[in-house]
């Protein structure tokens, strides 16, 4: 399948892949996918996502909000099922010990494995890239563009934090295909 994808979808994903190295992450996640899309300046889900005033700064914001500490989002829900409040926790450790305190330290990372592209994806990612797919043959269109990577991601849905800055900047799928169906439409 990875060979139907366009550059900048070859692209999207290596950048995600580099997103979550760096980050001392395990898994790539549909989020470093949006991350990774966010970030480039020429492709067409850029385009979207830039035109309805998204921007990396704000995904990244919103998205390190939901699982600060490596607490992923059902730990932190679980911790505020018995009273803890966590905003309240991760913003005084910020103050004690700097913005920075709740970032994984990038020595303890693992080793990244050389010689592959893709390293770890979750299952959401996977279903993703699948359903990118799925949306260009919707569309009648023969290789996998960033375009439609983004389709698959406001389809299958992503954290709250991310669905919430996209709602906000009034980003829907309908809205994303339309304009998708245009930019190729405008490329023929």
């Amino acid at each position: 399948m990875f060979e139907r994808f366009t550059k900048h979808s070859r692209d999207t994903v290596r950048d995600a892949v580099a997103l979550v190295t760096d980050r001392g992450e395990d898994k790539v996640a549909p989020e470093h996918l949006l991350l990774a899309l966010a970030a480039q300046e020429q492709s067409t889900a850029a385009r979207i996502l830039h035109e309805h005033g998204v921007t990396t700064a704000e995904l990244d914001a919103d998205g390190e909000a939901a699982g600060p500490a490596g607490l992923t989002d059902e730990e932190v829900d679980a911790l505020k099922a018995v009273g803890v409040d966590t905003d309240a926790v991760f913003a005084r450790m910020r103050e004690a010990f700097g913005p920075d305190a709740l970032r994984p330290d990038p020595a303890a990372r693992k080793p990244r494995k050389r010689g592959r592209l893709g390293g770890a994806f979750d299952a959401d990612a996977k279903k993703i890239l699948e359903l990118s797919l799925r949306e260009a043959i919707a569309l009648e269109h023969r290789g996998i563009d960033t375009g439609h990577i983004l389709l698959a991601l406001l389809r299958h849905g992503l954290s709250a934090s991310m669905a919430t800055v996209l709602t906000r900047q009034g980003l829907t799928y309908d809205a994303a295909r339309e304009r998708v169906r245009e930019t190729r439409d405008e490329a023929a």
